[in-house]
Formats: C-alpha cells, structure tokens, sequence
C-alpha cells in the first residue's frame, strides 16, 4: 500500500499603510514533519491568495510521487486550483492546474505547518495599530 504523504502550503503578501496595496508576496511548503521544502519570497505585489494558488502549484509540478495531500488556509486559492479563476468577470484569469492534479487531493486546513512557520519565521503578526503607528512615525521624521 502507498503511503499518502501530506505537504502544508501557505502564501501571503504584506499591506501597510497609507496605501494597504498587497506588496512582496511569499509562500512557503512544508512536509507533514514541519520541514521547510520550499520558500519563495519577494515574489511580486500581488495578492496573498495568489502567493497561496503560487504555493498549491508549486506542489503540484515539483512533488511528484503521488498520491498525495495539500493543505491550504485559502478556499479562493483551492478553487482555483480545482476550476481556474474567474471567468464571468475576467477580473482575474487563472488557468487551474488540473492536469497536474491527478493524485492530489487540496483540503482546507486552518492553521497547517505552513502558516505557523510563516507566522514564526516571516511574516509575524501585529494588531493593526501596530502597523498605523509605524508608518506615523516614518512619516514624521
């Protein structure tokens, strides 16, 4: 019997003030043990769940022993991954990553391996006051 091994994605991208645009996104993959496989950084100013359709893909063409498990915090990611983006409104077009696919199964999973190295290790979280107040400061000087 094969074993399924399970990978952890997550992707994200930084905001801050005055502007809150989405800017040097990263994702990161973990294996089921908590080790890092692979981490991309400074990918570009898009949105996070782009970085995190970014992570799922990256799986999907470099992992190839199958069958195995993705799990992924973004539910818009998934579905692009499963069905591509948005067709109606063309706003953003994504091809899904089907053909890759065969012998993945993508659960959603809040909280996996990948979001807490991502928290720990780059992109730590703050209140939003946090970042308010550091850009008052910036701009003071």
């Amino acid at each position: 019997m094969t074993k399924i091994k399970t990978y952890h994605v997550d992707g994200g991208a930084f905001v801050s003030p005055p502007d809150y645009i989405f800017h040097d996104a990263y994702f990161s993959v973990l294996d089921a043990k908590g080790k890092l496989i692979h981490f991309e950084k400074n990918m570009g100013n898009m949105w996070s769940g782009l970085a995190e359709f970014m992570a799922i893909k990256w799986v999907a063409e470099n992992i190839n022993k199958r069958p195995l498990i993705i799990t992924s915090d973004c539910t818009t990611a998934i579905t692009w991954a499963r069905k591509g983006g948005n067709k109606k409104t063309k706003k953003i077009l994504i091809p899904p990553i089907i053909a890759n696919l065969e012998g993945i199964t993508i659960h959603y999973k809040h909280g996996n391996l990948a979001d807490i190295w991502n928290a720990l290790n780059h992109s730590p979280k703050q209140p939003k006051q946090y970042y308010i107040d550091r850009w008052k400061e910036s701009v003071a000087d």
